[in-house]
């Protein structure tokens, strides 16, 4: 029994050794693409390198709350090996630039040699274990990365939805309070109908973009709040993809006050809305 005990101790001691050794070579890489994507962006744009900023700002504190565990006897008793690389490698990708980051990466190595006899900074580990490790990791950052840009993306289109909803809606009021004051019955008949036909543009839009935002909103929190807790990042993304291609709508469009009628769901979101506006801006 002695001898199990041994061997899965020493089982799980390796992939530690493999992992956090994968682990640091990832994090400076992470580093250094995102000093470089700071310095090429702010050469382009100061609008997208304050963007830029302000994403990276949300990731640090992501990685803060991460972080956060390592100072805690619980967390350690109960982190796989997996968790513990993950954390550590975000602990090398943040230790440059966070003071907070370097006190955990400093916590870790010294939990590392207590716990288990593995020297962060030369863990012994297989070379090619670690090959194969780290190409993992950069598989998973890179699906990690594609739904962050696709949640981004959903998210301005969103906006954009909303924000010709909104744009609609002051048109159809307008047609509609033009109607009641027009004495020509055939331009009173057409502004009637420009303001029902804004009305349908401005509901097909106000639904697709509260949906979409919804979505795409509930999948990046949750998605941080999987790797605030050092879930893999190939599994947070295979979960965002699950979520993506089952996601339902909202139940309740938001609505502006005083329309009653209920939007019927469209298949295609922002071509309807879209179609509507190059119709009226003849």
């Amino acid at each position: 029994m002695a001898d199990e005990t041994d061997g899965i101790a020493e089982a799980f001691e390796g992939q530690i050794r493999v992992l956090v050794t994968a682990a640091g070579q990832v994090g400076e890489r992470i580093a250094r693409g995102r000093e470089d994507a700071l310095r090429q962006t702010q050469a382009v744009s100061e609008q997208e390198a304050r963007e830029l900023r302000s994403r990276f700002d949300a990731e640090q504190r992501t990685a803060r709350a991460e972080l956060a565990g390592v100072y805690r006897s619980e967390w350690w008793d109960r982190a796989t090996p997996e968790q513990i690389g993950h954390t550590f490698q975000t602990a090398r990708a943040w230790a440059h630039d966070d003071p907070e980051a370097a006190r955990a990466e400093e916590r870790m190595r010294d939990e590392l040699r207590t716990r288990y006899g593995v020297d962060a900074a030369n863990t012994g580990a297989d070379a090619g274990a670690v090959r194969t490790a780290v190409e993992r990791s950069e598989r998973e950052r890179t699906q990690a990365n594609a739904e962050r840009q696709r949640s981004a993306a959903e998210l301005t289109e969103a906006q954009h939805l909303l924000a010709f909803a909104a744009q609609e809606d002051r048109l159809a009021d307008e047609a509609r309070a033009a109607a009641e004051h027009e004495p020509d019955p055939d331009e009173r008949e057409r502004a009637q109908a420009e303001a029902v036909q804004r009305e349908h543009a401005a509901t097909t839009a106000r639904e697709d973009g509260s949906a979409l935002y919804d979505s795409a909103e509930r999948r990046a929190s949750t998605a941080g709040e999987m790797e605030a807790k050092g879930i893999a990042q190939e599994v947070v993304a295979t979960r965002m993809r699950a979520d993506v291609s089952q996601a339902k709508p909202a139940t309740e469009a938001v609505k502006s006050a005083g329309r009653g009628k209920s939007p019927k769901a469209r298949t295609n979101r922002s071509r309807g809305a879209q179609a509507q506006r190059t119709g009226l801006d003849r």
